[in-house]
C-alpha cells in the first residue's frame, strides 16, 4: 500500500510529457497571456498544406490583435508598424511562422520576466526592413511607354531588380534640337560626336551629344550612365532604378521639330528583354 502510494505521489516518470499549450496562455506568475503558435510543420503533416496555411493566418490575426492593444493588457505598439508589418506577412506568409516564434520569446520577456515593452516594440518597428532584405519589391515584368522631355535632366525613374533584362527604345523618327545653331537630331544624338573630354552626362566614346541616355542607380547609390539612342538593353546587376535624359548639359535651350502644326514627341519604351 505505501508504495502505490509513493507512486501516485510521484507520478508516473515514464508517462509522455504534456504537448506544449496552443492559442493564448500564461504561465503561473505572468502579467498577461501570450500567443503560443502551433506547430506548423506538424500541422501540414497531419492535416495537409491547407491546414498549415490557415494556421498562420489565424496566428498573425492573433498576434495583431495584442500589437493592435485589443487585448487589454498593457501591450499596444505604433498602428503604421503594425500595418507595414502585415503587408510584408500577407505578402510572405510563411515568414508568419517564424516571426511567431519570436514574438512568443518577447512577449514572455515581457509578460512573465517583467521585461520593459520597448524591446519588443523596437523590435516590430525594424521588422518589415529585416524580413524584406535584399528582396526586390518590383521585378520588372511590365512594359511601360512615356514620353521623352528634352528640357530637364534626368526622369522616368523606373525600378528594376537584379537580374532583369530591361530592353530600352527611343523613337527613330521624331526630332529635336539641342541648341538654337545646331541641327535636328534624334534619340541616336548628333553624328560625328562623342562624350569623350566632355562635361556631359554621359562622356564615353559612344555617347553622342544629345542623344538619349540611360542612368542605373542601386540601393547604394552608385550609379551607372549608359547609352540608348534608339534601342539598347540594360542588365543591372542589382537593384535599383533607371532614369533617362539626353546627353546635354543645358536643357533650356532645347526645342523640339514642328512641321505642318505638329511638333514631334519622342516615345520612351521599356520593356523586358530576352
Amino acid at each position: 500500500m505505501l508504495s502505490a502510494l509513493i507512486l501516485l505521489a510521484c507520478g508516473d516518470k515514464n508517462a509522455d510529457p504534456a504537448p506544449p499549450p496552443v492559442g493564448w496562455h500564461a504561465e503561473e506568475g505572468w502579467t498577461a497571456q501570450c500567443w503560443f503558435p502551433p506547430d506548423f510543420e506538424g500541422l501540414e503533416s497531419g492535416q495537409g498544406i491547407t491546414a498549415r496555411r490557415m494556421a498562420r493566418q489565424d496566428t498573425l490575426e492573433q498576434m495583431k490583435l495584442q500589437w493592435l492593444g485589443k487585448r487589454d493588457d498593457g501591450v499596444s505598439f505604433s498602428p503604421g508598424a503594425v500595418d507595414d508589418l502585415d503587408m510584408v506577412l500577407l505578402g510572405a506568409p510563411e515568414k508568419t511562422e517564424l516571426v511567431s516564434r519570436k514574438n512568443l520569446e518577447m512577449c514572455k520577456q515581457v509578460m512573465g520576466a517583467g521585461a520593459d515593452p520597448g524591446s519588443w516594440s523596437s523590435w516590430i518597428n525594424g521588422l518589415p526592413d529585416v524580413l524584406t532584405e535584399g528582396e526586390c519589391m518590383l521585378p520588372f515584368t511590365y512594359t511601360l511607354f512615356d514620353y521623352l522631355d528634352i528640357g530637364m535632366g534626368w526622369h522616368m525613374s523606373v525600378p528594376v531588380c537584379a537580374g532583369d533584362v530591361v530592353d530600352i527604345r527611343g523613337t527613330a523618327t521624331d526630332k529635336y534640337r539641342i541648341s538654337e545653331d545646331g541641327p535636328w537630331i534624334t534619340a541616336d544624338g548628333q553624328e560625328g560626336t562623342m562624350g569623350v573630354g566632355t562635361d556631359l552626362p554621359c562622356d564615353l566614346e559612344s555617347c553622342a551629344q544629345g542623344m538619349l541616355i540611360g542612368r542605373f542607380t542601386n540601393e547604394d547609390g552608385v550609379q551607372d550612365v549608359f547609352p540608348i539612342g534608339t534601342g539598347a538593353t540594360y542588365k543591372p546587376t542589382a537593384h535599383g532604378t533607371i532614369s533617362v535624359t539626353i546627353n546635354d548639359t543645358s536643357y533650356y535651350d532645347n526645342v523640339w521639330f514642328k512641321s505642318g502644326g505638329i511638333t514631334d514627341r519622342t516615345g520612351v519604351t521599356f520593356s523586358p528583354g530576352n
